[in-house]
């Protein structure tokens, strides 16, 4: 059976949960781990009792590699309208990554839009089915400023490829970015996907506006951060930042916009727009979704 028909038979599944987990790596104190936590790597800097720290400081932006970019013939000339409504809010049943994949919120996220679109795929499935950056992750041991002996990341995936890391276990996985997210929305829905990655903003809330999810990479304080690691993969260095995240926008309204969380398993959650795409800048503007069929899938 291909790729496409398991993905096509298997259905949505809605777990709201969220896990508080130890590091990875022997840390003392547990603390909650974001699904891309690599912080038992890069000194253990991650974890929400350091969220406040983030800063708006302007930190280059992961790089995205324009050669692993999927594009379709709609993202080469996205139809944006001219006037759009000042605010719009649609219903999309949230999910939440946990308590499965603790690193899944792409895939999650992924699997909520394809719900708004009526054509709803497991999480489950779609965290089998993406590609996957197999490139072994090597560390080195190194001393943070506060003296303690930590891990550090020398060479790993590229998500560019693939997912890097694993999915299912906190603190042993990092994401996927849009390139080969697009190829794995295109097995679901074939000639429907949309990549709007170094799109205007202003072309994501065309899309919503007419009732289409869009997902979106940005951090999981949905603000700028100074967080950020490089290390070396197959195709070159990565600059990534633990704090990395994917959620589905639904809505927004002049200085807002709405969210659909797997972090949080939460609908419709509120956050400050302009914070948000600055954040959704440092991520290299990446943002996927499909094109509307007049059938119902």
């Amino acid at each position: 059976m291909s790729a496409k028909d398991r993905i096509g038979k298997r259905r949505v599944s809605w777990p709201r949960l969220i896990l508080t987990v130890g590091v990875a790596g022997g840390l003392a104190t547990a603390m909650i781990v974001h699904r891309g936590s690599i912080s038992a790597y890069v000194g253990g800097e991650l974890g929400l009792n350091q969220l406040t720290h983030a800063n708006t400081s302007n930190t280059p932006k992961a790089r995205v590699a324009k050669s692993n970019v999927t594009t379709s013939p709609s993202a080469k000339r996205p139809t944006v309208s001219k006037t759009i409504p000042s605010s719009y809010l649609m219903h999309v049943p949230a999910q939440s990554q946990f308590p499965q994949l603790a690193n899944g919120c792409e895939v999650t996220s992924l699997s909520m839009l394809l719900t708004g679109v009526h054509h709803p795929v497991s999480k489950l499935t779609l965290a089998q089915e993406m590609p996957k950056a197999k490139a072994p992750l090597q560390l080195t041991q190194t001393t943070n400023a506060q003296g303690q002996k930590v891990n550090k990341v020398v060479s790993w995936g590229n998500p560019n490829v693939g997912f890097v890391g694993n999915v299912y276990k906190a603190g042993e996985g990092y994401g996927i970015y849009n390139g080969p997210m697009m190829k794995l929305l295109n097995e679901v829905l074939p000639g429907r996907a949309v990549n709007l990655t170094n799109k205007p903003f202003s072309a994501i809330l065309a899309h919503v506006a007419q009732g289409t999810p869009v997902e979106v990479w940005t951090t999981l304080t949905f603000k700028p951060t100074n967080n950020w690691v490089t290390w070396n993969s197959p195709q070159g260095p990565v600059h990534a930042t633990p704090l990395e995240h994917a959620v589905i926008i639904v809505g927004y309204s002049p200085h807002y916009l709405y969210i659909n969380n797997p972090w949080t398993g939460q609908a419709d959650e509120k956050v400050a727009k302009a914070p948000f795409i600055g954040a959704w800048n440092q991520l290299g503007d990446q943002a996927i979704t499909v094109k509307v069929s007049s059938k119902t899938s």
